[in-house]
């Protein structure tokens, strides 16, 4: 499971180019070096996917911006992996989670296709070998707000705004308890943390 080469402490990772990516300080006998945008030398291993139990979902707020941390939990240990909050990766992930058995393990897989000067970034959520489907879809939008088209200085474009507030909340309010830990106390009892 996992990345299979962390021994209990907490792994941060990302995603980019279509690739589970995990920084370095220091030069591996895996890692590939650049200088990133802000001038520094960074030293990157690059993986196809993460297997893993999600243990947590959470927003955070950056100097880069929002993104959302998943969680996630193996037998190596835990795994912080960070997306941006609207990017294709994280609403892919977001429509596909609740058809999700949080529970068990999952396998989440990015993907960059790129047509011309299009690119269409996709986080494949897959379990017991099966991909998970979309819960809301075209066909089937349920109460998903659509995007709205605004012009910003003139310029026309698409706002998701209400629609990633909306998959925030329900996130917060219908998986995040499916997430979390259980004890036992002495009456046997289940009780979250």
């Amino acid at each position: 499971m996992g990345l299979q080469n962390s021994q209990g402490s907490t792994v941060f990772l990302q995603i980019a180019n279509g690739k589970i990516v995990r920084q370095f300080s220091q030069p591996t006998d895996k890692s590939v070096s650049r200088v990133n945008k802000v001038g520094r030398e960074v030293h990157e291993e690059f993986y196809d996917s993460l297997v893993g139990t999600i243990k947590d979902i959470k927003v955070r707020e950056s100097e880069y911006g929002k993104s959302w941390q998943v969680i996630i939990g193996d037998d190596n240990g835990t795994y912080t992996l960070d997306i941006k909050y609207s990017s294709g990766y994280a609403v892919s992930f977001l429509k596909a989670l609740p058809n999700a058995d949080l529970s068990q393990p999952v396998a989440l897989t990015p993907k960059l296709n790129i047509d011309g000067d299009k690119k269409q970034s996709v986080l494949f959520i897959s379990q017991n070998g099966k991909g998970l489907k979309h819960y809301w879809t075209k066909d089937n939008p349920r109460d998903l707000p659509p995007m709205k088209k605004i012009k910003v200085k003139g310029v026309e474009t698409w706002d998701d705004t209400d629609r990633m507030e909306y998959l925030e909340n329900y996130i917060k309010d219908n998986i995040l308890q499916n997430t979390k830990p259980v004890v036992q106390d002495n009456n046997d009892d289940d009780i979250p943390f």
